[in-house]
Formats: C-alpha cells, sequence, structure tokens
C-alpha cells in the first residue's frame, strides 16, 4: 500500500511552534489552486491543514512565512472522532519533506534596487 501526498502552495498564515513534551510541533495550512475550468474567471483553491514535528516543525518556522510557496512530501490521514454525539472527521497531511520553491507573493513586483546585487548592504554605494 500507498500513501504518499505531494502539494505546492502558499501559506496561508505565519507559522507557529509549539513545544510538547521534548518534541515540537508546527500546524500550519497551504493554499494550492485549481486550474481555471473553461469560462471560469478565477481558480478554485484548497486548503491542507499539515502538522510538521521537530526538525521538520524548525524548518518551517525558521525559513517560511505568510504567502510563501513551499512544496512538501507526507502522508495524508484521515482522523475520525466524535464531537456532540456526531461523527466528524478531518484530512490532515503529515508533512516528511519540505522544497523550498519560490518567494514571497509579492503586492508590487517592480524592483526598488534597480538591479543592485550589493543594495542594502555596506558594499553598496548609496549605503
Amino acid at each position: 500500500m500507498l500513501n504518499k501526498f505531494l502539494v505546492a502552495g502558499r501559506m496561508t498564515a505565519d507559522p507557529e511552534i509549539k513545544t510538547i513534551g521534548e518534541n515540537r510541533l508546527c500546524k500550519f495550512t497551504i493554499a494550492c489552486d485549481r486550474p481555471k475550468r473553461k469560462g471560469e474567471e478565477n481558480p478554485e483553491t484548497d486548503f491542507f491543514p499539515c502538522t510538521a514535528w521537530n526538525r521538520n516543525a524548525d524548518v518551517i518556522v525558521d525559513w517560511f512565512g505568510k504567502g510563501d510557496m513551499v512544496t512538501l512530501v507526507g502522508s495524508v490521514h484521515n482522523n475520525r472522532y466524535e464531537k456532540d454525539g456526531q461523527k466528524r472527521s478531518a484530512i490532515e497531511v503529515k508533512v516528511e519533506e519540505i522544497h523550498f520553491s519560490g518567494g514571497k507573493k509579492r503586492e508590487n513586483t517592480a524592483p526598488t534596487d534597480n538591479g543592485n546585487p550589493y543594495a542594502g548592504t555596506e558594499d553598496d554605494p548609496l549605503f
């Protein structure tokens, strides 16, 4: 049997980490647009709740924030539970691998450094 999940999407919020015993846990959600169908103005978006533990949790918190593109490999878990006498289920992606796949979603894409690779550093003549 095989349970592998591959998704590339954007972080919906800045991730936060918490410690449970000696382990670190990061819960976050990524949004992934479906391809637009003919005649549709906007694509539909799927939201995937994810959990990362320990080193993977550290990587997510240290390197990714709201709007960042990330590619994840993991497994899908369908958690079944009962609440108020109703049977419910919740899908969750358990992160196994994290891949960098792009930068932040930018509102203003105009370059501000005029192509200067040293902009904002001590080597920048205007710094």
